[in-house]
């Protein structure tokens, strides 16, 4: 294990975090002494264009960020959000992960961000992504943030359970009780990262703590009207 330390230090210039994620990525099988696959993977076709299309627009400094996978992509932020001073920036990938969005922090610091609504989760679950691996991921995400843009405001927004009776695919299966445990543990990462936790989940669930179908159409994505909900929490929280 030192040796690997060694080699990592010499050869790459990173951070301690950046290490113990490696190490959480080589060594998960052993993560809680379970057997767990780690599936890192995170660009394809449409995260390379739409990242493209991220780099090739020009820089908007002072702006607020909503930074996620496809639920935070399918918001018309900028519409919920007109009457806002600041520049309103959607930085959603459908289908992505916190690797990914690790993986593309420099775009979305590059402006220097007023704020950033940090909103992921829900697609390491269907994956199974060990959720130490993914904490790891988040605290990187706001190390990065605080680090590179000091300045900005870091709002931490919990996953959103999903509707398991609407969903036909067999990685959308007892996913809903780790949504529960990550949410936890991200409240727990927020307090000790000294940066504010939203709890969307109730706002959207039923009483069986599913995504509500009055909120979806296939049981993951919100339909456009439950945004509104959503900026209503954010503006009662004076996040917004």
């Amino acid at each position: 294990m030192g040796k690997l330390f060694e080699i990592i230090e010499c050869h790459v210039m990173v951070k301690k975090q950046d290490i113990m994620v490696l190490l959480l990525v080589l060594f998960a099988p052993w993560v809680n002494g379970q057997v767990a696959k780690v599936d890192s993977s995170y660009s394809n076709w449409y995260y390379e264009q739409r990242l493209a299309y991220f780099n090739a627009m020009p820089t908007v400094h002072d702006a607020i960020v909503f930074l996620g996978n496809s639920i935070t992509e399918r918001a018309e932020w900028q519409e919920l959000l007109a009457d806002n001073k600041r520049p309103i920036l959607n930085r959603g990938i459908g289908g992505d992960n916190s690797f990914g969005i690790r993986a593309r922090m420099e775009e979305v610091l590059r402006g220097k961000p007023h704020t950033i609504f940090l909103m992921d989760g829900i697609n390491d679950q269907f994956r199974l992504l060990p959720q130490e691996v993914s904490i790891a991921n988040y605290r990187q995400i706001i190390q990065m943030i605080k680090t590179r843009s000091p300045k900005t405001k870091i709002i931490v927004q919990s996953a959103l359970p999903i509707n398991e009776q609407m969903t036909n695919e067999p990685y959308t299966k007892n996913r809903n009780e780790l949504v529960l445990r990550l949410n936890t543990k991200l409240r727990q990462l927020a307090a000790d990262e000294g940066v504010p936790f939203v709890d969307l989940v109730p706002l959207f669930q039923d009483e069986q703590g599913n995504l509500d179908r009055s909120f979806t159409t296939d049981g993951v994505h919100l339909i456009p009207t439950a945004y509104m909900k959503w900026i209503e929490a954010l503006k009662e929280r004076k996040f917004l």
